[in-house]
C-alpha cells in the first residue's frame, strides 16, 4: 500500500517495547460502542470476506476496498450521507486509532502525487466518486447475495422458528426531476400513502404529489427478542409492485442460502396473492401468515363457521387504564380448512380477531396462514412481529436518516440506503453475539452514549504495532521501568511535549 502505514495489533511486542521505553506514540481513548463494534467486525472477518466480493468500478485498486467500505460504514455510524464529513468522521472514529487495522499517514495519503500531507488518509472526493461510479444494480446484488451469504455463514438466520417478514416502505425525496428512478405519489406530510379516491374532486385536483422511492425488504427476526436483520432488499420507483419485488426477494434468498431457513413468512395486505402462497408452501416449504381483506370469501366463510356451537372465542389481551377501566379487549378464534380463496391450492387456517373498545364497539379482522396452530393466540402473537417492523422502519427513517439523500444520482442513493441497512444489521449481529439483545430496539445515538458499553484505556504505538492497555496495567509498566528504559522513555516524552507529536 506504499505510503500508507497499517499498524498491527500485537500486545506482546508493544509491551516489550514499552518496557524498554521505545515507543512512537501514545494516545488515550475511551472504548465506546463504535470501538467494540469495529473490533467485532474485524474478529468476524467481515472486511476480509466481503470486500473482495464488492463490485468495484475500478480496475486499479490503489486504495484497499476494505478501507473504502469501512469509511462508508463509519459514516453511517455518524448518521451522515455527506462525504464532506469524512475527515471529521475518520478523525473522530475508531478506524484510524482504535481497532485492528489502525492507519497512520505517510507522505500525505494513498499516493505519492500529493504535494502536501493530508489530514485524512483519503480525500472525500475519492470516496464519493468511487461509490457514485458503482452501479446500483451491482450493489443490490452484492448485498442480496454476498452479504446474505455472509450473514448465513455467521448463523444470523439460525433461529429455530425461522421467522421472516416481507414488507415495503416509501422513502420520499426532494422535489427534483433529476431523481430519475422515483415516482410521483400522493403522500401525506409523514410520507404515508393517501388513497386519493376518498378525496373530493376539487381537493384531488389541487393535491401535490411527492417524488419517492419504494424499498422492498425481507427481514429475519427472532422469536425470543426484537433482533431484526435486513436479509435482502431492493430500491425502486415508488409505484413499483411490492408483490413482484417481494417474490423476487424470496426467490433470490432461497437460491442464495437454500431451503429450510425460512419457516414462516409474515406479510401485509400488499402481498395477498394465492400464487405466492402456493409457491412458498409447495416449492419452498414456507408457511405464509397474512391479513385478509374484508371482502374476501375466505374471511366470510370463516365468519360463518365461527357461529357454530363448538367454536369458542379465546381471550388474547385486555388493556386497562391506570384506574382499571377497559381500553380494549381482544379475543381470537381459529377456523381450519378454509378453501374458498380462489387459486389457493392449500387449505387455510384463519385466525379471527375481535376487538372491543371501552364503549362496547366491536371491530373484526382476520389473519390467514397455511400452518395450522394448536392455539390461535400463538399466531396472533406472531403477527406482532409485523407491527414491530413498522416501528423499526420508522427508526431507520428518523434516527438513521435513510431518506437523507445528498444527490439525486440513483447509484449514490442505493449506496446510502443499502449501507444504512448493512450497518444496522451488523449492529444487530453484534448485539446478539455479545448477548446485549436488550439494546436491539435502541437508536444508535443511545447506544453510543451508553456508558455500560464503553471502557477507558490507552493506546501505545511502537515500530508498526499497536496495543491497548487499561490504565492500571499501563501505569504499572511505567512505574517499574528500569533505569535505562526510564531515561529513554523520559527523553521521548520530552520530545513528545516539545513537538506536540501527532499520530504517525
Amino acid at each position: 500500500m506504499g505510503n500508507l502505514i497499517i499498524f498491527t495489533k500485537n500486545k506482546i511486542e508493544v509491551r516489550r517495547r514499552l518496557k524498554e521505553g521505545r515507543v512512537d506514540y501514545i494516545d488515550s481513548t475511551s472504548w465506546s460502542f463504535i470501538d467494540r463494534f469495529f473490533a467485532f467486525l474485524m474478529d468476524s472477518k467481515f472486511f476480509d470476506e466481503c470486500s473482495p466480493l464488492f463490485p468495484s468500478p475500478r480496475k486499479r485498486k490503489n486504495i484497499p476496498i476494505w478501507f473504502l467500505l469501512a469509511c462508508l460504514i463509519q459514516m453511517k455510524l455518524y448518521m451522515t450521507a455527506a462525504y464532506s464529513k469524512l475527515e471529521f468522521v475518520l478523525r473522530s472514529g475508531s478506524i484510524l486509532s482504535r481497532v485492528g487495522f489502525n492507519v497512520g499517514l505517510k507522505d500525505g495519503g494513498f499516493n505519492y502525487r500529493n504535494k502536501k500531507k493530508r489530514r485524512c488518509p483519503i480525500d472525500q472526493d475519492t470516496l464519493r466518486k468511487f461509490f457514485f461510479d458503482t452501479k446500483a444494480a451491482d450493489v443490490m446484488g452484492w448485498y442480496n447475495q454476498s452479504i446474505a451469504g455472509w450473514y448465513n455463514k455467521k448463523k444470523a438466520f439460525k433461529d429455530k422458528e425461522g421467522i421472516f417478514i416481507l414488507d415495503t416502505t416509501i422513502i420520499p425525496t426532494a422535489d427534483n426531476p433529476n431523481y430519475t428512478q422515483t415516482a410521483l405519489l400522493p403522500l401525506d406530510k409523514d410520507g404515508k400513502y393517501i388513497n386519493t379516491e376518498n378525496l373530493s374532486p376539487d381537493i384531488r385536483k389541487r393535491f401535490k404529489y411527492t417524488r419517492a422511492y419504494k424499498l422492498s425488504m425481507l427481514l429475519s427476526s427472532s422469536a425470543d427478542d426484537d433482533n431484526f436483520i435486513f436479509a435482502s432488499a431492493h430500491l425502486d420507483p415508488g409505484d413499483e409492485s411490492g408483490l413482484l419485488k417481494g417474490k423476487a426477494l424470496l426467490d433470490g434468498f432461497i437460491k442464495e442460502v437454500g431451503k429450510g431457513i425460512i419457516k414462516i413468512l409474515i406479510a401485509d395486505r400488499e402481498y395477498i396473492d394465492a400464487e405466492m402462497i402456493n409457491q412458498a408452501k409447495l416449492d419452498y416449504g414456507i408457511d405464509v401468515l397474512i391479513p385478509l381483506r374484508a371482502n374476501m370469501e375466505a374471511l366470510k366463510d370463516a365468519l360463518g363457521l365461527s357461529k357454530l356451537e363448538d367454536e369458542k372465542w379465546l381471550l388474547y389481551n385486555v388493556e386497562k387504564d391506570s384506574v382499571g377501566r377497559l381500553i380494549k379487549r381482544e379475543e381470537v378464534m381459529g377456523i381450519r380448512g378454509i378453501q374458498s380463496w380462489q387459486g389457493c391450492k392449500i387449505p387455510l387456517y384463519v385466525i379471527l380477531i375481535r376487538e372491543t373498545n371501552a364503549s362496547g364497539k366491536e371491530t373484526l379482522w382476520a389473519l390467514a396462514t397455511s400452518r395450522v396452530f394448536k392455539d390461535p393466540r400463538v399466531a396472533r402473537k406472531l403477527y406482532t412481529k409485523r407491527m414491530q417492523i413498522e416501528e423499526r422502519i420508522d427508526q431507520i427513517k428518523n434516527s438513521w436518516w435513510i431518506g437523507s439523500f445528498t444527490s439525486p444520482d440513483f447509484n449514490a442513493d442505493v449506496i446510502h440506503v443499502f449501507f444504512v441497512l448493512l450497518t444496522y444489521s451488523l449492529i444487530q449481529l453484534y448485539l446478539k453475539a455479545t448477548h446485549n439483545e436488550e439494546f436491539a430496539t435502541k437508536t444508535f445515538n443511545t447506544l453510543r452514549e451508553d456508558e455500560r458499553m464503553g471502557k477507558d484505556g490507552i493506546i501505545v504505538y511502537a515500530a508498526g504495532d499497536f496495543a491497548t492497555f487499561d490504565w492500571d496495567e499501563y501505569t504499572d509498566i511505567i512505574l517499574h521501568l528500569k533505569r535505562d528504559s526510564r531515561a529513554r522513555f523520559s527523553r521521548w516524552l520530552k520530545r513528545y511535549r516539545k513537538r506536540k507529536l501527532k499520530p504517525p
